[in-house]
């Protein structure tokens, strides 16, 4: 009787360390398993070979639709902030002269005034509406959407329609505000505001197939501005204008062009230009350590072009740092 009472209890004590041994291998591999996710997610990914330093517009391309024209690779694509839609006309050959040969196709002014565009490699034009004095050219439903000029036929069209985290609040007309192109991932960049209000921030940057326009990673809960992708020796990065603080951000990517880990904060621009609350309207990399920076007033309303302040601003990146310095005021 005693013998069955100690066999039962060394049962039941061999029971009890499977259980317990199952319970830590389990919690290791999830550890295990948790920790690789995050450090694929959060570390930098050295850049694939092919992919050079510094900008990576290299790629963008006249559309075929203006070279059967006659225009070449030094003809202008312009949204200009006083006229409505897309144009296209010769780059003017000396300071001050006015642009000629100037030409917008049917289309182009369908989606009210717009923002900046961006070219691919086949010459398909991307833009997104920009609301300038009200919304009668600009209808709020159109505001998150990103429109398509076809590089052989110029006919513009809406290429995907972004959903919005919140509906669109009366402080707030804005969508899409800011677009940029990685010709290395072949991946459209889209930073929308749409649904932010004065206490909430529920911006979304997110990663679009060209192609087909499938939604390939987004980055939550940041209202972003201008934007641009730069190959650093460390990996890539995306670098973005904070459109509620005068402030440029950004956050890593993937060679796939996925984003990577949390964004990180880069540089001030507290009290540059005249008023000193300008924020990151457009980022354009020019050379493999330059980038400029062009800087404006934001606040989420309505203002006419004309009369909006605009200056450029050239930085120079230092590796040794991985830090962006102001060189000087390029131009205003």
């Amino acid at each position: 009787m005693a013998n069955k009472k100690k066999q039962k209890a060394a049962q039941a004590r061999a029971e009890r360390n499977r259980w317990l041994l199952w319970g830590i291998l389990s919690a290791a591999i999830v550890g295990v398993v948790a920790y690789v996710v995050h450090s694929i997610n959060s570390s930098e990914q050295e850049l694939a070979p092919g992919m050079g330093l510094g900008g990576v517009t290299y790629c963008q391309a006249v559309p075929n639709f203006a070279l059967e024209m006659g225009y070449d690779a030094t003809a202008v694509m312009s949204t200009n902030e006083t006229l409505k839609g897309l144009f296209i006309y010769d780059r003017p050959t000396q300071l001050g002269e006015m642009p000629s040969n100037v030409y917008q196709h049917e289309t182009w002014d369908d989606a009210g005034y717009l923002g900046t565009p961006v070219n691919d490699e086949l010459g398909n034009i991307y833009v997104a509406p920009a609301p300038r004095v009200n919304l009668y050219d600009n209808p709020p439903e159109q505001q998150n959407s990103v429109f398509k000029v076809d590089t052989d036929t110029g006919v513009m069209s809406e290429f995907v329609k972004l959903t919005a985290p919140a509906p669109m609040p009366p402080e707030n007309p804005f969508g899409i505000i800011g677009l940029a192109y990685d010709c290395d991932t072949r991946s459209l960049y889209a930073a929308s505001i749409a649904g932010s209000t004065r206490d909430k921030e529920t911006g979304v940057i997110y990663q679009i197939d060209p192609q087909t326009g499938e939604i390939l990673s987004q980055l939550n809960g940041v209202d972003a501005f201008g934007m641009a992708v730069f190959n650093r020796t460390l990996g890539k990065r995306l670098y973005f204008g904070l459109a509620r603080k005068s402030e440029v951000w950004s956050v890593a990517l993937g060679n796939d062009g996925k984003f990577r880990g949390e964004p990180r904060f880069e540089f001030s621009m507290a009290g540059w230009g005249s008023e000193g609350d300008e924020k990151a309207r457009r980022i354009a990399f020019r050379k493999s350590d330059e980038m400029i920076l062009r800087g404006t007033q934001f606040n989420y309303n309505l203002i006419a072009g004309s009369e909006r302040l605009q200056t450029d601003y050239q930085l120079h990146y230092d590796p040794t740092q991985d830090i962006w310095l102001r060189v000087d005021d390029a131009q205003q």
